[in-house]
């Protein structure tokens, strides 16, 4: 787990029982599309964001990959999810927002 991942896990920790449980379940999934966005990064980097496809005798050409386009969606979700733990842990300090953010904006 990744350093900042550690530090917010610490603050989960400090809130309530009630936000405890979804905060700790949107952290898990933030950190396994994390691991799954840079798997899919290091492939389109190896394969680039398209890809030959061939339909019949006379239908074929290049298209967006399917990877690429797995990439786009996860990049909308892991960037929900951040958002939904920055709003439960935001509620609980000013300054675990600002860790927080200075997080997401790497």
């Amino acid at each position: 787990m990744r350093t900042s991942f550690a530090k917010v896990k610490t603050e989960i920790k400090n809130l309530p029982d009630a936000s405890k449980q979804l905060a700790m379940n949107l952290l898990d999934k933030a950190i396994f599309m994390e691991q799954e966005l840079l798997k899919l990064q290091k492939n389109l980097k190896e394969k680039g964001w398209t890809e030959e496809y061939k339909n019949g005798a006379n239908q074929f050409g290049l298209k967006k990959s399917s990877e690429g386009e797995v990439y786009i969606a996860l990049v909308k979700n892991y960037s929900t999810v951040m958002k939904q733990l920055q709003d439960i842990l935001g509620k609980r300090a000013g300054e675990t927002t600002d860790e927080l953010m200075t997080f997401l904006k790497r």
